[in-house]
């Protein structure tokens, strides 16, 4: 994969324009080819915090609590009292940031990308568990699966783009590739991008409108409980 032809065609051929005879989707295909090891690794390391996340919560350990007692404020800010509109900017600013950083992080050699992947899984694991135990699996998968089938794919592709460019400049290094970046790489890669960032957007909207719709139809006693909880 590293050193394939990109479907027949010379990414790295001179005076080539980046977009001629080269159209958006053949564009896509090629750059998912390329970077889909490395959004796997992404997800991986994400599910490894995951897992991580739920043996602290059985173990006694809720982070949420530990990390505010440590910070002196909540990791998550309070957005009760925002619209649904309002909610929906305040998402997509938020993971816009996550999603940017991803991909910088191969300023740092990766390991800033590394650990939000691994950071964020154990936050959703350890939130996710301590939340389960309260109002059951299903109020988790409600809450979470709408809006997640979409961002947490985007976050993985932010990811494997840090992932992959840090792998380019190692080959660079190594004299293995003769330019860490060509016109068609940032051509299709910056498609890929988009594709992730629109799908950021999605997952904002569905967070925002639709996921607190679901969560009131089916678990509407649940909340009511929580809310006069002390």
């Amino acid at each position: 994969m590293d050193n394939r032809t990109q479907r027949g065609r010379d990414p790295t051929k001179s005076g080539d324009s980046a977009t001629n005879g080269y159209p958006p989707r053949a564009a896509l295909a090629d750059a998912w080819d390329e970077h889909s090891r490395y959004i796997g690794f992404a997800a991986g390391l994400f599910a490894v915090g995951i897992v991580i996340g739920i043996a602290l919560m059985v173990a006694g350990y809720n982070l949420l609590e530990i990390i505010q007692e440590v910070i002196g404020e909540p990791l998550f800010p309070d957005i009760s009292d925002r619209s649904r509109l309002e909610l929906a900017q305040f998402l997509l600013v938020n993971n816009s940031r996550a999603f940017l950083l991803s991909i910088l992080g191969v300023l740092t050699l990766g390991f800033l990308t590394a650990w939000s992947m691994l950071f964020n899984g154990i936050i959703v694991g350890n939130v996710g568990a301590f939340i389960a135990s309260s109002v059951g699996i299903g109020y988790i998968l409600v809450g979470l699966l709408p809006h997640g089938i979409f961002e947490l794919p985007a976050l993985f592709i932010a990811a494997g783009v840090g992932f992959r460019l840090l792998y380019r400049v190692g080959q660079r290094l190594r004299g293995t590739r003769e330019a860490i970046v060509t016109k068609r790489y940032l051509y299709r890669t910056g498609l890929l991008v988009l594709a992730g960032w629109l799908l950021l957007v999605v997952a904002a909207v569905v967070e925002a409108f639709v996921t607190p719709a679901l969560l009131e139809a089916l678990f509407a006693d649940r909340l009511e409980a929580m809310g006069a909880s002390p």
